[in-house]
């Protein structure tokens, strides 16, 4: 493999990995403040636990729902109700730099779901609600099927929570 090549993949799966990361903390928070996420979250049962990867062994995020709301666990997790993983890294990358979609990546089958198709349709929707809030709209355009009527007072008051939680997930970690 050439040099540039090699870096470029670092970068890559440094990026995935981070937005992993951030995406768990940032479900985590909007569980607990947003809602309409809150709601689709209702009908799993509690202890009900997810993982959304990168095939073969790339980065991963775990998530457990525990007294009604998601908490991240350790990305070497096993055991999950439900995996869903990306074929590739350039799917993940692809997703997660806001270059396509995740129900698109998902019609493309980019996308393996291993589990409950219902429970996984559950979390693309919060998946895509989540962008909504913490997205500014030009880029959410690009990506969700359907952009919802949403003042920007709810908007700014919703990303503000999510951003200000995840932060605060980051530094303290989510007990």
């Amino acid at each position: 493999m050439s040099q540039p090549v090699f870096w470029l993949w670092r970068i890559k799966r440094l990026y995935v990995r981070f937005m992993l990361a951030f995406m768990g903390h940032a479900l985590a928070k909007a569980s607990q403040s947003d809602t309409m996420i809150n709601n689709a979250l209702k009908s799993l049962p509690n202890g009900f636990s997810f993982s959304l990867r990168v095939m073969p062994a790339g980065p991963a995020l775990c998530m457990k729902k525990v007294n009604g709301r998601l908490k991240p666990l350790s990305s070497t997790t096993t055991g999950q109700h439900l995996d869903i993983q990306f074929k590739h890294l350039e799917h993940a990358f692809a997703a997660l730099s806001f270059q396509e979609g995740t129900t698109m990546a998902f019609a493309r089958e980019r996308m393996v779901v291993d589990g409950d198709l219902q429970a996984s349709m559950r979390l693309i929707r919060c998946i895509e609600r989540l962008e909504v809030m913490i997205l500014p709209k030009l880029v959410a355009l690009r990506v969700i099927r359907h952009y919802p009527s949403l003042s920007l007072g709810k908007k700014l008051t919703g990303a503000c929570r999510i951003y200000l939680g995840v932060l605060s997930g980051f530094v303290m970690g989510y007990k």
